[in-house]
């Protein structure tokens, strides 16, 4: 599958988090608990915690493509 524009934010919940980005050309959207995923998924300082975020971010949101 194709994953792009992953993007991440926080809602008005506390401890919840806002994964957006395209699968295979469609807009998805899910809620996460990960803060870590939150804190790295732009940090570039810290390459291995930016690629778990990444995965973590990218996981979600097939998960929650697959069950459009």
């Amino acid at each position: 599958m194709k994953t792009e524009n992953i993007r991440i934010e926080r809602t008005k919940s506390y401890g919840h988090y806002r994964v957006t980005g395209t699968i295979n050309g469609t807009e998805v959207s899910c809620i996460t608990t990960d803060s870590e995923a939150f804190d790295y998924l732009n940090d570039d300082d810290y390459p291995e915690k930016q690629a778990a975020a990444q995965a973590h971010c990218e996981m979600v949101l097939v998960l929650t493509y697959e069950n459009l």
